[in-house]
């Protein structure tokens, strides 16, 4: 009799603690967030548009729009895939990443017989000022005179657009001069290079020297880009 006593105490006391993470479980999921960003061919850092941006495991997904943008709900367990025509998938897991991101695709083509054209050392044409205008926000100094002004909606939505636009305004030089069709030509002949390594090499150099994105003197811009190519040339060099 005491055997069964105890036993059924131990089963009520088992259903109970079922019962309560079953209604705290809800609570344990990660809310879902605005996840803002921007896709760029890896090699030219030109805007990607009609890239699809999907959360993997599900059927939810956006497309980026003309200038490469995109916005999409997730939680921060989530991995987004990016996929598009002629260029290799991206999986982002979203743990540990800012709501702002940056994404850069790999081409994913065949390449043509190269075309030389006149060479120059040093960027032969003007840049020109593409500067946006950063939407106003408020400061930080309001987040302790207003609080709920600062983390309003709409004010947190603000934030994460400046930050977008901010980073295309202080890498507008360095997109310049990486998609002028004579730097291509600049360094193709001086290097004694063909069209697939010169991609190969663009690509290598945007992701080991992410500080040159953010050169404002495009002379400068050509003497890194002379300096990388002419040391690795023959390390990714493609026969």
């Amino acid at each position: 009799m005491t055997w069964a006593i105890l036993y059924v105490r131990k089963f009520t006391l088992l259903r109970q603690v079922y019962i309560l993470l079953f209604c705290l479980a809800p609570g344990l999921v990660p809310a879902q967030k605005i996840y803002r960003g921007i896709v760029v061919d890896s090699a030219s850092m030109a805007d990607l548009p009609g890239v699809h941006v999907s959360i993997k495991g599900t059927t939810r997904g956006v497309v980026t729009n003309a200038s490469g943008s995109f916005l999409i709900s997730a939680r921060p367990i989530d991995t987004l895939v990016f996929t598009t025509v002629g260029y290799h998938a991206v999986e982002l897991p979203l743990m540990f990443q800012e709501d702002a991101l940056f994404i850069m695709l790999r081409e994913n083509k065949i390449m043509l017989q190269n075309v030389t054209i006149r060479a120059h050392r040093l960027y032969p044409n003007k840049t020109e000022d593409r500067t946006k205008v950063v939407p106003r926000t408020l400061s930080k100094v309001h987040m302790f005179e207003s609080p709920f002004d600062y983390f309003w909606k709409l004010e947190r939505e603000k934030r994460k657009l400046s930050r977008v636009i901010e980073e295309n305004n202080r890498t507008q030089t360095f997109r310049q001069v990486i998609t002028d069709p004579d730097v291509k030509s600049i360094m193709m002949e001086d290097h004694n290079i063909d069209e697939n390594t010169y991609y190969n090499l663009i690509e290598q150099f945007n992701i080991k020297h992410p500080a040159v994105h953010y050169f404002t003197d495009p002379d400068a811009i050509m003497e890194a880009l002379h300096g990388f190519f002419e040391k690795n040339k023959t390390v990714y060099k493609i026969d």
